[in-house]
């Protein structure tokens, strides 16, 4: 515990002296070259560490390679994951369960909570349901998911849709609840209805804060089907893989896995960002 607080501490002061030193400006702006040139130097700088403290023999090494393999372990680790345990079918099977778990609860969690920030008694009828995404821990509907759904494919997807539902509904709520209220004064004097304020101004106005709300969402996503595929190991996901390398003390393949994870959400996520700026053109790119 001690170390970490340490740790902590000359991380943050060091980050200060960069900011004090290097004359950063507030929010400033910087070219698109500029920022991958800097993402490239972090990357660079965490793979010459991982490097230095794992090249040599095991006798030699600073870190052991059951707790830190090599760069070349891991990329050796590829081969077998792909011949022998199918990487390939069991990254296919987890985008599916993610995307169908994540899909289902958007079309319930969206327009409920378009709803709910805008008619009172709904709200008041469905607060129970935004308490718990807020208070509940995710991790307890895995063996409630067990007990309701069984331990096949439709755990994970029911989990998943719980889990999405869950943290996606109050974004929404708030995001409608943001809406100023000159909107919706300007669209009664000019004589809507109750269903065209909701139709054609709040949704329209939050729409693009939803967007973004979803994409963060379905990145988090990855992280609870993973965790469900490690606690209840089906024969073909991300997750499973994970638990079996685990089981074997290859951590090699676990760093491997690792990778492919945040590959496919780095992917993802680009796609959740072209598509927010094709839908929404008139914000600046985010």
């Amino acid at each position: 515990m001690l170390g970490f607080l340490i740790f902590a501490v000359i991380f943050v002061a060091l980050l200060t002296l960069v900011v004090r030193l290097g004359k950063l400006r507030v929010r400033g702006e910087q070219t698109n070259a500029r920022t991958l040139g800097l993402t490239l130097i972090f990357v660079g700088l965490i793979v010459g560490v991982w490097w230095a403290v794992t090249r040599g023999t095991p006798e030699q090494r600073l870190v052991q390679p059951l707790i830190l393999p090599s760069p070349g372990e891991v990329i050796g680790a590829f081969k077998p994951l792909h011949l022998e345990q199918g990487l390939v079918r069991s990254a296919l099977t987890s985008w599916l369960r993610v995307s169908t778990g994540f899909l289902l609860a958007a079309i319930v969690a969206v327009p409920l909570g378009v709803y709910m920030a805008t008619f009172s008694s709904i709200a008041a009828f469905f607060r129970p349901l935004s308490l718990a995404g807020a208070y509940v821990p995710i991790v307890v509907f895995i063996p409630l998911s067990m007990t309701w759904f069984g331990t096949g494919e439709t755990q994970k997807i029911g989990f998943l849709f719980i889990g999405c539902f869950v943290a996606l509904l109050p974004l929404v709520i708030k995001d409608v609840a943001d809406v100023p209220a000159a909107f919706l004064d300007v669209a009664v004097t000019k004589g809507a209805s109750q269903w065209q304020l909701v139709r054609h101004v709040l949704f329209p106005v939050a729409q693009d804060s939803i967007w973004d709300h979803l994409r963060g969402v379905y990145g988090v996503g990855w992280g609870w089907i993973i965790m469900a595929e490690v606690y209840v190991r089906p024969e073909y996901g991300l997750g499973a893989l994970i638990g079996v390398s685990e089981r074997r003390s290859h951590t090699e393949a676990i760093f491997a896995v690792i990778i492919v994870i945040v590959l496919i959400a780095i992917a993802c996520d680009q796609l959740w960002r072209i598509g927010g700026n094709l839908l929404f053109p008139y914000r600046k790119e985010k």
